[in-house]
């Protein structure tokens, strides 16, 4: 623990700045697709519904 408090008291090197920035934004860019991904599949489970719901019910 006492390292963690050392190193994160040292300033940061741009380069370090640079590297977590691309990280942040590649990890933001997975994000960003993994939710239009599920929102793709909440719509397909919406049409699944329906379609269920009408063999049921009749209409």
């Amino acid at each position: 623990m006492a390292w963690l408090v050392r190193t994160l008291r040292l300033p940061a090197a741009e380069t370090h700045t640079s590297v977590a920035l691309a990280i942040c934004v590649f990890l933001m860019g997975l994000l960003s697709v993994a939710i239009i991904w599920q929102a793709q599949v909440i719509a397909n489970q919406r049409d699944a519904i329906r379609f269920l719901e009408t063999l049921k019910f009749g209409g």
